[in-house]
């Protein structure tokens, strides 16, 4: 399995913003989902335009090639919306528990699609990752009968969607690691202009009129923060398979727990320390593995040689 600490680093840099745009996303009470994702893709967009006239990056490739980045921005806009249902209409850790079931996904996503190998350990890792999930998350997460049943639907839904999606995403990512980051985060944003375009003119519900100040400071920064959480997720998957970055990606929740302590001043319950524990194991174990066979199969070719 191929694995190194830059990009498990980015893995958990792109895990650590993502908690933050949850919660910018969650404070934004006046614009639905599909808003702040094209109100998003619009600043990502503005981002990345500087970046890759700088860089004087390739944005046209082969027909093969870009129709891949097509469907990977489709599929990557699919993803980012439903998770942004999630933490519109459900608490930040129902959502997170739904939507970091990716990693069941991307296993069998990887394996079908990358031929990437799934051993002992890999397993092991998803099994603590999803343990560690219900274990944080299992307080809050109980289906309230005074909560709008509409929006806890709307809210399970995305969630669940978007976890499928994101781990399709990651997948198509490994197919393209021959195009610069930047690009293949300019093609999800451009293609999220008229996406979320699309998704607001048919969607049957209107939203208020938008509160303009604390809001629009949010949105700046969802856009800041999503684009360079982009980055960093796609540089991680163009040398790391998918499955150890969708693992690494849970620490979402950990990180979100962080943020509520120092933000929301809410202390953790004992469930939810276990849980962060069970977490940062399945995180670690995958590169310990690694080093250790590494080391292993190092040993033994030194005996060898020596030995003849």
């Amino acid at each position: 399995m191929n694995f190194t600490a830059r990009d498990l680093f980015l893995a958990l840099l792109s895990a650590f913003l993502g908690s933050v745009k949850g919660l910018l996303v969650s404070q934004i009470k006046t614009l639905g989902p599909i808003e702040i994702f094209g109100l998003r893709s619009l600043g990502a967009t503005c981002f990345i335009t500087p970046i890759i006239v700088f860089w004087d990056y390739k944005l046209w490739y082969d027909s093969k090639c870009n129709m891949i980045l097509f469907i990977r921005a489709i599929i990557g806009n699919v993803a980012v919306c439903c998770y942004y249902f999630g933490f519109v209409y459900l608490p930040i850790a129902e959502a997170s528990l739904l939507f970091y079931s990716t990693p069941i996904f991307t296993v069998f996503i990887g394996c079908i699609f990358l031929n990437e190998k799934c051993g002992f350990s890999e397993i092991i890792s998803i099994l603590f990752s999803l343990l560690g999930i219900v274990l944080v998350s299992l307080p809050d997460f109980t289906f309230e009968t005074n909560r709008d049943s509409v929006s806890t639907i709307k809210g399970v839904a995305g969630s669940i969607i978007g976890a499928i999606a994101q781990a399709a995403a990651l997948a198509i990512v490994r197919k393209i690691t021959y195009v610069p980051p930047a690009v293949v985060s300019f093609w999800w944003a451009l293609v999220g202009i008229p996406f979320s375009g699309i998704l607001v003119s048919i969607q049957f519900e209107k939203s208020e009129l938008w509160a303009c100040g604390f809001e629009v400071w949010c949105i700046i920064l969802i856009a800041v923060v999503g684009f360079i959480s982009e980055l960093s997720l796609v540089a991680a998957l163009k040398s790391t398979d998918a499955v150890i970055i969708s693992i690494a990606l849970t620490s979402e929740i950990l990180w979100a727990f962080v943020l509520q302590i120092y933000v929301n001043r809410e202390m953790p319950t004992l469930m939810c320390i276990l849980g962060g524990v069970a977490i940062v194991f399945s995180i670690s174990l995958p590169p310990l593995t690694n080093c250790f066979i590494a080391k292993k199969d190092k040993l033994e070719s030194v005996e060898n040689g020596s030995y003849k």
